[in-house]
């Protein structure tokens, strides 16, 4: 049985459908008319944000757990989605294109800041858990982060890996950040963000990690911090999950 199809605006239809009692682990299952390319969680638990860059009128979905529903927070994207994030404490929205992050009010609905990359595309994105300082990784191998309390240009641009790179992840409790890329390789550094204004975010390289193998045109594709051990959890096009301690 379905619970609910819905159809919001132009949006194509996503359709939310109960589990079934054979299905064991299965708590939701909501499908969407274009293949999901990403998806963000609130840090409630109680939104969930997925991109569709095939679709051509609903880029972007929020999913509201509690209540079964799915809203389109934008009437039209503005150029091809990448990837989106919402911030850890404040009713702010994080959307990467090709050039820009945009961040978004969700309650006043309205475009609150345009960050510009500075690189010809960008591919995925991270939040810092306090919300002011963004990564983002390009397909032209650059690393850029922005400070958003100094300004809407990149802070620093890092040139750390050889290919694309296709995920960056902050660790949630430690200063570290990961980037992992087609070269094979992920790239952790200690990324210090200070509650002094004054003060700059500190940014050394720390280690680089190498264990998937090469063999096909994409490297490793995702990465992933334990939420409390300084463990990284990486996922290549090679088939293979890496844990490093």
């Amino acid at each position: 049985a379905v619970v609910s199809t819905q159809s919001t605006g132009e949006c194509d239809t996503c359709t939310w459908y109960p589990v079934s009692e054979g299905e064991e682990g299965l708590k939701l299952k909501i499908t969407h008319s274009h293949t999901v390319s990403s998806l963000a969680w609130h840090a409630s638990g109680k939104y969930l944000a997925v991109t569709m860059r095939d679709s051509p009128s609903c880029a972007v979905l929020i999913h509201n757990i509690q209540t079964g529903t799915s809203q389109k927070p934008f009437n039209k994207s503005k150029g091809l989605v990448q990837q989106v994030a919402f911030h850890p404490n404040k009713p702010f929205f994080f959307v990467l294109s090709q050039r820009y992050v945009r961040v978004y009010n969700l309650v006043k609905q309205a475009m609150v800041r345009k960050l510009v990359c500075g690189v010809k595309w960008a591919s995925c994105m991270a939040v810092h858990p306090k919300g002011d300082n963004v990564i983002v990784g390009s397909y032209d191998k650059s690393l850029i982060w922005f400070d958003m309390d100094l300004s809407t240009k990149p802070y620093k641009s890092l040139q750390q890996h050889k290919k694309a790179v296709r995920d960056v992840c902050f660790h949630p409790r430690l200063p570290l950040y990961s980037s992992v890329s087609d070269d094979c390789s992920a790239i952790v550094t200690h990324g210090m963000v200070y509650d002094d204004l004054v003060k700059n975010p500190l940014i050394v390289p720390v280690k680089v990690l190498r264990a998937h193998k090469a063999g096909s045109k994409y490297g490793v594709l995702s990465n992933v911090f334990h939420p409390n051990q300084p463990w990284l959890f990486t996922g290549g096009a090679d088939g293979d999950i890496w844990l490093y301690v």
